[in-house]
């Protein structure tokens, strides 16, 4: 693919909280278009997502995250130092991590720039089609602080 900036918000729609990037990510996305950003709303993860950041100069991910050091709702930028260690509470087969690995394997360009906007949840394995109480109540916070973050990285 190659080019500019992708804005990819992920996630799982049958897991409770995991589906809160496509949430925020649907919310967001004609925002961000109108400001004439490549936005995609993914329910997938692990492999599929190299299509979409292959060889990419910047590449910004929205997910749901646990890390159990931040309340249910915040806003973080995702070390991506730790980012493997999160990824064991992740309900995708396969993360950003193994898959950014698998591509450094197989030669396949990575993004020269990658960052990782995480939103801590508390329930990515119960099917549901409902999210936390928590993340529900500060939607619109988190939808305005993903999109400051967003702008802040582009930004730089």
């Amino acid at each position: 693919m190659g080019g500019e900036l992708l804005i990819l918000f992920i996630g799982n729609s049958l897991f409770k909280d995991d589906r809160i990037g496509l949430i925020v990510g649907e919310k967001l996305k004609p925002i961000l278009e109108s400001e004439g950003f490549h936005v995609e709303v993914l329910d997938k993860s692990g492999l599929s997502l190299i299509d979409y950041i292959e060889g990419r100069e910047l590449v910004i991910i929205v997910d749901s995250i646990i890390t159990s050091e931040h309340q249910v709702g915040e806003v973080v930028n995702v070390d991506l130092n730790k980012l493997e260690s999160y990824s064991v509470w992740s309900p995708h087969y396969m993360g950003v991590p193994e898959t950014l690995k698998i591509m450094e394997e197989l030669g396949i360009p990575k993004p020269e720039k990658l960052y990782v906007i995480g939103i801590e949840v508390v329930d990515v394995y119960t099917i549901s089609e409902e999210i936390s109480k928590e993340l529900e109540e500060r939607l619109e916070e988190i939808s305005s602080k993903v999109y400051e973050m967003i702008k802040n990285k582009v930004n730089k």
